[in-house]
């Protein structure tokens, strides 16, 4: 937990004007005592001005620095770091020992420390100032998958350096975080919750010559598919002695698409062949492409059997073939579920990426392919053809709750029905949870259906 959530105060302007008041108070009564002999008890009231006034700078002047810097457009970070709390611990521990001796080399050495902390809050604003950052990443990113990006900060400053500079970012994916109802935007918490994933991307620049420029190059791994947000990126720095971690905000408004991830073909194939009873993908015909996994009827030739299909249902499997006129497939993909959604996140992973795998396997053999979602409408409908408009659609979609009315339902809808209607498709497969009876409207339609409770 950082320093900054620890610190977290209501009305640090108040609490402010508080301490302030008592350290002056006690430090003027303790100077009273001392003057007339009574050193013990000037000594406890001036060490308690001194623990009133290091509270003030400590827990209650950065909030006053952060709102101010704010107020102006300007977000400023503040921490006080591991080393910094020991060195404010010294000023305390000399200036105790000053006021109790009344050693002038401790007054000057005192005065000293006091002075560097002021120098390290002008070099490292001045470190902080006219830097231009640029993150360039692949247009393909798919969740699983390493990917570079490169991360490119530039000194725009003409005569000065610039030292020790950090930038972290963090990307947060939106479409687990719409499936889990929370908020968007300004209303949601700074902190996501624990369920919605958070990539964190940090890099490091120990040194920028004036009018120079680094980058750096990642290998970064997404886990989960979605639409990231970046919401902004930190430039932070604890140049030149460390005490403080300081930096500011650079607004950004930048999001990138990951595509689901792909399954391997062996894996694709074993899926389909779950699914014999219900997904024939093609059209029943003489041709040479597999069209669906029956039983074996007595009379037929032995030599269309699936052996490892008969091995796994321990009975006789045949296959039969589809014609080779059959040139476009339609998937409906049904975003809704009458179960609780967050409990079939993980089964409805599992049909995205099954299904962005079998629009790509589709697409290589010269298939026209396209994924229709009941909810969910990112690209325009001219790109809904194009296999990367595809993917981004099948990567931001999510599931939501079903409505109780079948009637409510998106596919069972006037406007679907003209859509259908209008472009005549091809070959209409319906990918849901929800049994085929409840889309029917879809009834005239429908060639096919996948169970994505199967997958």
């Amino acid at each position: 937990m950082s320093t900054r959530s620890i610190f977290k105060v209501r009305h640090p302007f108040v609490w402010s004007l508080v301490c302030s008041g008592l350290s002056l108070l006690f430090i003027e009564a303790g100077v009273l005592l001392f003057r007339q002999g009574l050193r013990r008890a000037g000594f406890l009231f001036a060490l308690a001005g001194l623990l009133f006034l290091v509270l003030e700078v400590v827990i209650f002047l950065p909030p006053l620095v952060r709102n101010a810097l704010r107020s102006t457009g300007i977000a400023f970070l503040f921490k006080i770091t591991t080393s910094g709390f020991l060195y404010i611990l010294l000023i305390l521990l000399i200036s105790i020992a000053a006021v109790n001796t009344g050693n002038n080399l401790l007054y000057i050495l005192l005065a000293f420390m006091i002075a560097s902390i002021s120098v390290s809050g002008v070099v490292s604003r001045i470190s902080l100032t006219r830097l231009a950052l640029s993150v360039d990443y692949q247009d393909a990113i798919f969740a699983g998958e390493y990917t570079t990006y490169r991360l490119s900060l530039r000194n725009a400053k003409g005569w000065l350096p610039t030292f020790s500079i950090g930038v972290e970012g963090f990307l947060e994916n939106q479409t687990r975080r719409a499936m889990l109802g929370r908020p968007e935007d300004g209303a949601r918490a700074k902190e996501p919750p624990e369920e919605v994933p958070v990539m964190r991307a940090s890099a490091y620049f120990p040194y920028l010559p004036a009018g120079g420029k680094d980058e750096q190059v990642f290998q970064v791994r997404f886990p989960e598919r979605g639409l990231y947000q970046i919401a902004s990126i930190d430039v932070v720095t604890s140049f030149p002695f460390g005490f403080f971690r300081k930096g500011r905000k650079i607004p950004v408004s930048g999001e990138l698409v990951v595509f689901p991830a792909l399954l391997e073909k062996g894996d694709l194939y074993a899926r389909l062949e779950r699914q014999f009873d219900t997904l024939p993908l093609l059209r029943k015909g003489l041709g040479s492409e597999l069209y669906t996994l029956r039983e074996y009827v007595p009379g037929e030739d032995v030599r269309h059997i699936h052996w490892k299909a008969t091995a796994r249902a321990q009975r006789y499997i045949i296959k039969e073939f589809a014609l080779e006129s059959l040139s476009a497939f339609v998937f409906l993909m049904d975003e809704a579920t009458l179960a609780d959604p967050a409990g079939g996140w993980e089964k409805y992973e599992r049909a995205v990426s099954f299904l962005a795998t079998l629009a790509l396997e589709l697409q290589e053999k010269g298939k026209r392919i396209q994924v229709l979602l009941s909810h969910t409408r990112r690209v325009p409908p001219e790109s809904r053809h194009d296999l990367a408009g595809l993917f981004e659609n099948l990567a931001v979609s999510y599931l939501r709750p079903a409505p109780a009315d079948s009637g409510a339902h998106p596919f069972n809808g006037a406007a679907f029905q003209d859509l259908l209607a209008r472009e005549a498709p091809g070959s209409l497969v319906l990918c849901s949870m929800q049994p085929p009876d409840y889309f029917y409207r879809l009834g005239p339609y429908l060639d096919n259906y996948l169970d994505m409770n199967q997958l």
